[in-house]
């Protein structure tokens, strides 16, 4: 039975995941736009046919546009992400077209494993990987989150209170 009060946390992953990427762009679309004046350039004439030319002095711009897009997909894919954390259940909602919804009892979560690599720690950021007893879900991973060490002392005080509350026993 739910609770009229019960409160929700909601969480985002930052989109500090897709630096890796955006590093990627900034060395990789620059570099295409070089590679198409050098193109437009030094190409002879003749060696290019006639009826390819045009696509094949633009190809560095069609390639830099084709990277912008990726990059865009990526970042709309980490927008797209959310985890809830309720009193019952953690929540996870991901997909742009097509949405996927992951439900986890709170009484499965078993472990957990905080990860704080530089880059994140100098935003206050974090990975909370959570092991849990589900079939689908072993491991669920939330990347990038905002102050993961408060997020496990909830997660783990709410887990308590839930296996309490339903008489749960973890036995290895």
């Amino acid at each position: 039975m739910k609770n009229s009060n019960e409160r929700t946390i909601k969480l985002k992953p930052s989109q500090l995941v897709n630096l890796p990427v955006f590093l990627h762009g900034v060395l990789l679309i620059p570099g295409l736009f070089l590679l198409n004046k050098l193109i437009k350039r030094y190409l002879p004439s003749d060696f290019v046919p006639d009826q390819f030319e045009p696509y094949i002095l633009n190809l560095p711009v069609y390639l830099a546009v084709l990277f912008a897009v990726f990059l865009g997909y990526h970042m709309l894919k980490t927008y797209c992400i959310r985890y809830e954390i309720s009193s019952e259940e953690l929540r996870y909602y991901s997909g742009i077209l097509r949405r996927k919804h992951e439900f986890i009892e709170l009484y499965r979560l078993k472990d957990y494993k905080i990860d704080r690599p530089l880059i994140y720690r100098l935003f206050g950021l974090g990975n909370l990987t959570i092991y849990t007893s589900d079939k689908t879900t072993p491991v669920f991973k939330m990347e990038a989150i905002a102050n993961p060490k408060m997020i496990y002392k909830t997660l783990r005080d709410l887990v308590e209170e839930n296996r309490r509350e339903k008489h749960v026993f973890e036995v290895d």
